[in-house]
This record gives structure tokens, sequence and C-alpha cells, in this order.
């Protein structure tokens, strides 16, 4: 993905991602038919939390922190997985690299985070 980047050739994260598990599976020579492809790439949205996150992001919230994702992922992507994990409330902020067409860790990334969530990056976490 960080190499699409590099070499300007920016596509959305679920793209990216699929094509990925397709090559490393032909690389290693095991059989990934469609199904089984599209069930990885539907599992990734359903993942859940580790048990104590939710506990912490109530933390953050009580002590003034705005709280954001900024993510490689898509705004739907990044939306449903937020929705299926049950954190819905606890983000003001969902922020997909795909405005600015590169993946993190470049620049352009946490500028965009910057400017959306209204803080400087030395008060970013």
């Amino acid at each position: 993905i960080w190499m699409r980047s590099l070499m300007g050739q920016h596509e959305n994260f679920e793209k990216a991602t699929r094509d990925a598990l397709v090559f490393t599976c032909r690389h290693l020579g095991l059989q990934l038919s469609a199904n089984t492809c599209d069930a990885l790439c539907e599992a990734y949205l359903n993942l859940s939390p580790f048990p104590e996150v939710p506990a912490a992001l109530k933390d953050l919230r009580a002590g003034g922190m705005k709280l954001a994702i900024l993510s490689n992922g898509s705004v739907n992507s990044i939306q449903s997985v937020v929705r299926n994990s049950g954190l819905t409330a606890d983000f003001e902020h969902l922020i997909s690299v795909d405005e600015v067409q590169v993946f993190k860790p470049h620049p352009r990334a946490y500028e965009l985070c910057e400017r959306r969530v209204g803080v400087q990056r030395e008060n970013i976490l």
C-alpha cells in the first residue's frame, strides 16, 4: 500500500487490500476462491475491539480529548468497522486518507487530520 503512495498510484484501501491478498496467495501457491476472498475482506469489517478499548475511550473523552480515527480505509469501511464494533458514539471524526489520495504514513494524511480535527500535530496521539 505504501509503495502505491510512493509511486503516485493510489487505490482505495479495500481494493489494495484485496489485491494484496490475491497476490500473496498466488505467490505462496495457495488457492483462493472468490467466495473465500470476499469472506476474508468482509471479516475485516467485523473485527472486535480489544476488551479494554471502550473504557479507555471513555476515559479519554472524560479527560477532554477529541476522538478521531484517521484510517487508510474508505469512509464507508471506517463507518462499518466502528458501527460493527459498537463504538459509533465514541468518535467525533472519521477521516479517510482517500481525501488526499495517499496512505499513512505520508505527511499529507496527518495534515488532513490536523485540518479536520482542528488540533496541532504535537497534540495528536
